[in-house]
């Protein structure tokens, strides 16, 4: 049986390979039927973790052969709840008064009274998170993100899994009621069409995936060991230094201009946002330099230039990103400044760009790991060092040390800041550090030219590799001569063009309530008067399901936090990786773009009005990255829309192109011909509308024509 996907991929930890556990949902399933339905008065947490231990024992062997299944199968927890009422030593400090020990094995697990001292870890959680959690109110990761619970670093990856683990399961059906059910959608055996697989992602079953490819390494690994590893460094500025312009494929071509139009246009939109504007002024008002800083008149050094373009992109969701990371917000910054501080050519620019997509390809899946994926995989300080290195001219030698230099201060982002206005930083810090060790290799400064694969170096650093042999497939097939194009990584097919300012997981939730909006208009619904919506129902893919709560868990106080002048920490920025806020906004407005998310947008009562209509929960059969809303009105049927899913049954062997496929073809028309295609040249003038239109076009222009000229002749109109 193939089963898709490995991990979240381009969002939060590890809930994206639970997938596999939902890939075949059984055909009557619904989202509501699939989540517990346990009223709040019966529940308790020590019911909620013997109903997870029960459903632990229909999925175990699902989830022990996923990757991230080392990080929690045969370990053992101690579960402490916290009762904040309580405070017997007097101390001031709410005192844990209840533990359980929770033993998860292959086949099954176990909820036993106490602690041990022999745990793997421990996760204490008051015990209201604990309910919200366990019968599938909010995701695991909202205690932590808010700063309720603690994880111990060294036992981060198992307890964020844990938390995800369990916050899923609670939306599978009690395996009393249907035990047979149960352990049939988490072993995906029955077959419910329009589920998709898609070809082209990373496999859920690594070990298993590995063992077919190269069955004698793997095996010869397994047997004894690997004590290796592979000169990623060398191999990858060896490849970088001799690649060229006319090595390139036609489509990597057209998709590096289709990126530049993308990341300029939302650079333009993000520099209008109150975060974009007090950033470029600031960075403009201490620097001064040869590169152009995207919609503000002044100029700064390379390096700050790039991190403030970086950062302008970021600030809406609104960037680009492919079937592991985002790649966008990082390469083409990179890209620009360096190139107009360089002089190069267009045909130079471009090939950085295709460079620095394909590092970020054979990279991001050696670095992602449970705490690591998506936007928080730390590793554009791998590709942004070559990208500016290779604009710059350097040679093999000085972009190993370009990289080394990068590296030697490895960062990762803390999370819990996406809600403030530094969110940007991000992408901006790395591709600052990135652009700056280029110039300073550039001018002679050496760098450790193995830092990338040493085992004390930056990949060991900052993502749980399990394996020097799990760097190999990160250089593999880099030919340094010849046509390269047969061995991309970055395959275009992968790559997603967001037609929508949110998170990448929310797109065909978003899609699917516009198109619910045209049918109550056609009903002669007005969708903008809360008080003909009776209620919201939203059926989400799990990684939605993971990250819409994050921030915004399901209450509407977000909302007044982020316009509470006394709290600046917390913007508009929340709200952009939330479920609700996103899908209320569109259905009042009939768009979803910067403008909802602007403070008068945000402070409309109609939004708290919709706020409590919404009944979201993850739906297993939804697929990867589908959803479907349905919107009920008063004394009406439910109108609904599905995104991101087949229309019509294809059974088990339902397939797509690709990856991205599975939402693109119902958001941004690719396939569809009824959904008009939105290209990155659309894209550009949208997300770009306040600069004036000839302007604009000219812009569009010179990208299409970017071989014809030096880097200037485009940045000259920026």
């Amino acid at each position: 049986m193939r089963f898709d996907r490995r991990s979240l991929l381009q969002g939060l930890g590890g809930l994206g390979a639970l997938t596999a556990l939902g890939r075949n949902a059984v055909r009557e399933a619904d989202a509501q039927d699939a989540a517990t339905t346990v009223p709040e008065a019966a529940r308790s947490v020590e019911a909620g973790l013997e109903l997870f231990a029960a459903k632990w024992t229909a999925g175990g062997p699902i989830i022990t052969a996923t990757r991230f299944g080392r990080f929690l199968t045969n370990r053992t927890f101690n579960c402490r709840v916290v009762l904040p009422a309580t405070d017997e030593d007097g101390d001031g400090e709410a005192d844990p008064s209840r533990a359980y020990t929770l033993a998860l094995g292959t086949a099954g697990a176990t909820v036993t009274p106490g602690a041990t001292p022999t745990a793997h870890a421990e996760l204490t959680m008051d015990e209201g998170d604990w309910e919200d959690v366990l019968y599938g109110e909010y995701t695991g990761l909202a205690p932590i993100m808010n700063g309720r619970a603690y994880p111990n670093k060294d036992q981060a990856n198992s307890l964020v899994g844990l938390a995800l683990v369990m916050y899923v399961l609670a939306h599978v059906p009690h395996p009393d009621a249907d035990p047979r059910f149960t352990a049939e959608t988490l072993d995906g055996l029955l077959a419910r069409g329009g589920v998709p697989s898609c070809e082209g992602e990373p496999e859920s079953f690594e070990t298993l995936a590995r063992t077919t490819e190269d069955p004698a390494g793997e095996l010869r690994e397994r047997a004894f060991g690997a004590n290796d590893a592979p000169p990623v460094t060398r191999r990858l500025a060896e490849w970088v230094e001799a690649l060229s312009y006319d090595r390139l494929g036609d489509e990597q071509v057209r998709l590096a201009k289709a990126q530049l139009k993308n990341i300029l246009g939302v650079t333009f939109a993000g520099g209008t946002m109150p975060p974009g504007e007090t950033f470029a002024d600031s960075v403009t008002g201490f620097s001064r330099g040869e590169a152009t800083v995207v919609g503000f008149d002044g100029t700064a050094a390379p390096h700050e230039a790039a991190m403030v373009n970086s950062h302008l992109s970021q600030v809406l969701e609104w960037e680009d990103f492919t079937s592991h990371a985002h790649s966008g917000a990082a390469v083409i910054p990179a890209a620009l400044a360096a190139g107009e501080a360089a002089g190069a050519t267009g045909e130079e620019l471009v090939t950085a760009i295709v460079a620095g997509n394909e590092i970020i390809a054979r990279i991001s899946p050696v670095m992602t790991d449970l705490l690591n994926t998506g936007q928080a995989l730390p590793m554009h300080q791998i590709q942004t060092p070559l990208v500016a290195g290779k604009l710059f001219g350097l040679d093999a030698e000085e972009l190993q040390d370009a990289a080394g230099i990068a590296a030697t201060q490895p960062q990762l982002t803390s999370i819990p800041a996406w809600t403030a206005e530094a969110k940007g930083m991000v992408t901006a810090e790395p591709v600052a550090s990135g652009v700056r060790a280029a110039m300073l290799a550039r001018d002679g400064l050496s760098g450790r030219r193995d830092l990338l694969e040493n085992p004390l170096g930056y990949c060991y650093r900052v993502s749980d590799i399990r394996s020097p042999g799990d760097l190999w497939p990160a250089v593999s097939d880099l030919s340094t001569t010849g046509d390269p194009v047969e061995n991309w990584g970055f395959r275009p097919d992968h790559y997603f063009n967001k037609r929508y300012p949110c998170d990448g997981f929310t797109t065909t939730a978003v899609q699917a309530t516009l198109n619910v909006r045209e049918k109550l208009l056609e009903a002669g619904v007005d969708p903008a008067d809360p008080d003909a919506v009776e209620s919201i129902r939203v059926h989400m893919n799990l990684p939605m399901a993971s990250t819409a709560t994050m921030f915004n868990e399901a209450e509407p106080d977000v909302l007044d936090r982020v316009l509470d002048a006394d709290q600046p920490d917390w913007t508009y920025i929340s709200l952009l990786f939330g479920g609700r806020y996103p899908l209320a906004a569109a259905l009042l407005s009939g768009e979803l773009t910067d403008e909802q998310f602007r403070e008068d947008a945000i402070a409309d009562p109609r939004i708290r009005e919709l706020w409590p209509k919404f009944e979201e929960a993850p739906d297993l059969a939804v697929g990867v990255l589908g959803a479907q809303v349905s919107v009920t009105t008063a004394g009406g049927d439910p109108v609904t829309s599905a995104v991101g899913i087949d229309d019509t049954p294809l059974g088990d062997d339902a397939t797509y192109d690709s990856f991205v496929s599975c939402i693109r073809r119902d958001v941004n028309g690719r396939g569809r011909d009824d959904v008009e295609t939105y290209t990155a040249d659309r894209k550009f003038h949208r997300t770009a509308r306040r600069v004036p239109a000839g302007r604009r076009e000219r812009i569009v222009e010179r990208i299409d024509d970017i071989e014809g000229g030096p880097v200037d002749r485009l940045t000259a109109l920026l």
